[in-house]
């Protein structure tokens, strides 16, 4: 085995196979390259751990944070460990969510409020936060893997952008007013620094952004990811030689308030003691954390499919996820997820097999169980840069929107962003939601439901009829008007159908009565505001002359409107099963309305026959060659399959020329009426019958068999010649109207 197939099957390979795929062949060198990518990018994971900590804990609650630093380092080791195996997205880390965490700061700062109102201690209050993390990460957890044990995990990808964007943005904001608030480590208002009063704070707030600002030139470097560990180590390095040499005894505050490591905790051992109330207060933000961590698992196993041009099983990114965070709640981990940057890293560093990330979570576990301090190693300026170049990167890529058509979804993500920084979550959620329906429906109604739109003289029903009544009809089919609609007629496009519809079919004119069909085969639903569109468009419909014929809807869609009064009683609409049958029931009433007869101008056979061939030679042929017969409804002309020896001319009465359809139903594809012509294509093709041919009403038929025929050109040729020119003239009639409406579909 080669070692591209070796990188290749330990790519494709799952958790089950672990043992067996590390002992496939393979060389030290490659082991070796993954294990130093995975450690190398743990690194960037214990500095959030070490950051988004601090955050949560500043102030008055950093009794909490070694506690908050062992629930992130314990669930991102077994996260990891337990995810390594089993992802879609190898090599992968785990580690706390940027945006979760700026919603988890929120909620420390309302569970805190709300104990030192009832004179709680701040060990107590540090105490609640805890707890309620722990809540929030069991909730977290629970909806994860639910989603993707009910195999919902692509139904998260429907959730509207300006949603999701929003509530990112908002979160990369947070981070970056808490990374200032970190590296000062003083309670900055975001909306103003008056509080820099000391050198002290001034210097860390200047040191806190000069770092940050090389986090973010280096995301525009070549290097990139893979020297964000060395400049982490080199801003630690720097700032504590600084401190040394300049500082002295004013190196305080420089640090956080915390010696001994991590100190591992049990959130079933805490409730005890607990006031439920106060973390009742912080419901809302409960639940935000929830929310926001599943968009941002969403996002960053997206990212991770576009960096990796792989396509990820989502429900089982999401079930793998969400049992592991909740493996980890009882012992005190909080909730983590894919970490983007450092898994970025790994392969940047060369890392590809899922060796990397087992290597990885477990350095992040040795260094948790050795109790190693990590807190009095970081100076405050580097965990506040990193968490506000973090930030940075959350509301850039929440707010990157390409297309100036995306501008109304930029400004609604902008809105959401504002109104959860300033307003909360719950705000911001409702906010968004409404929105983003309401701009889902302006655009929608944009579309418009009108698919296409043409009136009878360029688009007739499969009926062929006599050519007077063909041309009465073309003359007069600009009152008849077929509209194609589509999508869900809802309040955003109702209004607009009835304008259009009344609009288009103004007689411009064409005086008497016309016809309107809808053609509803593509309308999915209706909500209640376009039904009362549907009740106005028909009251116009009766003060003006006009019938509203309904064809193609659902069951339901007939319900609604017959519901409404469209239909029954008094109501002159009308409802057909397909759009053919509506449109040739209005151009028999067309007809009807034009010449007193859904036939007018239909003559006898001789009159007809005259009018095409004259008058001698209409009665020699008929005399002479033509057989009539007469046929009652249901009986068969010709059958499908059976040899064309006959050409038909229907006198009066009409045919319905029939195909077999799927499950051998069959199908109308077109209806002849008298003065027309059936069976000429085979006859001269001498190919069997490519339909059946039935009588639906009393008819009478004259035949010219093949015999016949061939007698006619032998005794008469002229009048043979003449004969046929009537029917290559039918032909062209039908080849004419077949174009016409070709053309009106287009």
């Amino acid at each position: 085995m080669s070692l591209a197939d070796w990188n290749n099957l330990r790519q494709r390979r799952g958790g089950r196979d672990l043992v067996a795929l590390l002992g496939a062949p393979g060389t030290a060198a490659l082991y070796a390259r993954d294990a130093f990518a995975g450690i190398v990018a743990s690194f960037v994971t214990l500095a959030h751990c070490l950051s988004f900590s601090a955050l949560i804990f500043a102030g008055q609650l950093s009794a909490g944070l070694p506690m908050a630093l062992w629930g992130f380092m314990l669930a991102t080791a077994v996260v990891t460990l337990m995810s390594a195996g089993r992802t879609t997205l190898a090599p992968l880390l785990a580690g706390p969510r940027n945006p979760a965490v700026a919603v988890m700061a929120v909620l420390a700062a309302t569970v805190s409020a709300a104990a030192f109102e009832k004179g709680l201690s701040a060990t107590e209050a540090a105490h609640h936060v805890l707890v309620g993390l722990a809540i929030a990460s069991a909730l977290t957890g629970a909806l994860i893997w639910a989603l993707g044990a009910f195999r919902l995990g692509q139904a998260v990808r429907f959730v509207p952008y300006p949603v999701i964007g929003g509530f990112l943005a908002a979160s990369g904001l947070l981070l970056i007013l808490g990374g200032l608030q970190v590296g000062t480590g003083s309670a900055l208002s975001w909306g103003s620094l008056a509080e820099v009063s000391s050198a002290s704070i001034a210097a860390r707030l200047a040191v806190t952004v000069a770092f940050a600002a090389i986090l973010l030139r280096l995301r525009r470097s070549p290097l990139g990811a893979q020297a964000l560990p060395a400049v982490i180590v080199g801003g630690v390095v720097v700032i504590e030689l600084a401190l040394w040499l300049f500082a002295g005894n004013g190196a305080a505050g420089w640090h956080l308030a915390m010696t001994g490591g991590a100190q591992g905790w049990s959130p079933l051992a805490s409730l005890g003691g607990v006031d439920w109330q106060i973390l009742g207060a912080a419901a809302v933000e409960i639940v935000s954390i929830a929310g926001v961590s599943t968009a941002a698992l969403l996002l960053d196993v997206s990212s991770l499919e576009v960096q990796r041009k792989a396509q990820a099983d989502m429900d089982a990114e999401f079930r793998t996820s969400g049992a592991a965070n909740l493996a980890v709640v009882a012992i005190g981990g909080l909730s983590v997820g894919h970490a983007l940057n450092p898994s970025r890293l790994i392969d940047a560093l060369g890392g590809q097999g899922r060796l990397a990330g087992l290597a990885g979570g477990l350095f992040v576990g040795l260094l948790l169980f050795s109790g190693f301090d990590l807190a009095s190693l970081v100076p405050r300026p580097v965990l506040g840069g990193l968490l506000i170049f973090l930030g940075v990167g959350v509301v850039v890529e929440a707010l990157k929107v390409p297309g100036r058509s995306s501008l109304p979804e930029l400004a609604l993500t902008l809105l959401i962003m504002a109104a959860i920084v300033g307003l909360g979550y719950l705000t911001g959620i409702v906010l968004g939601m409404v929105g983003a329906c309401l701009l889902f429906a302006a655009r929608y109604s944009r579309i418009g439901v009108i698919r296409r739109h043409v009136t009878r003289a360029e688009f007739a029903a499969p009926v062929e009829r006599s050519p007077e009544l063909a041309r009465l009809l073309a003359e007069q089919g600009r009152r008849i008007h077929v509209f194609w609609l589509t999508g869900f007629l809802f309040f955003g496009s109702s209004n607009g159908l009835y304008e259009n519809i009344r609009q288009a079919t103004a007689s411009r004119g064409l005086f008497g009565r016309r016809w309107v069909v809808l053609d509803c085969s593509g309308v999915t639903g209706i909500d209640a505001s376009a039904v009362l569109s549907f009740q106005k468009l028909a009251h116009w419909a009766a003060a003006s002359d006009v019938v509203l014929v309904i064809a193609a809807a659902n069951p339901s869609l007939v319900a609604e409107l017959t519901a409404a009064g469209l239909f029954g009683g008094a109501a002159t609409g009308r409802s057909f099963v397909t759009r053919n049958e509506a449109l040739e029931w209005a151009e028999d009433e067309l007809a009807r309305a034009a010449g007193g007869s859904s036939t007018p101008g239909v003559p006898d056979v001789a009159t007809w026959l005259a009018r095409e061939l004259g008058e001698d030679a209409s009665r020699r042929l008929i005399a002479g060659y033509l057989e009539q017969r007469e046929l009652e409804a249901g009986e068969i002309v010709c059958a499908l399959g059976a040899q064309a020896d006959t050409i038909e001319l229907v006198a009066s009465g009409s045919v319905a020329v029939i195909v077999p359809g799927l499950g051998g139903r069959p199908i109308r594809v077109r209806r002849m009426t008298g003065g027309t012509v059936v069976g000429e294509m085979g006859f001269f093709r001498r190919l069997p019958r490519a339909a059946s041919v039935v009588a639906e009403e009393r008819t009478i038929v004259y035949v010219l068999t093949r015999g016949t025929y061939e007698r006619l050109l032998a005794e008469d040729p002229q009048l043979c010649a003449a004969f046929l020119q009537f029917v290559v003239r039918a032909l062209s009639d039908r080849v004419d109207a077949a174009n016409r409406e070709i053309t009106a579909l287009l």
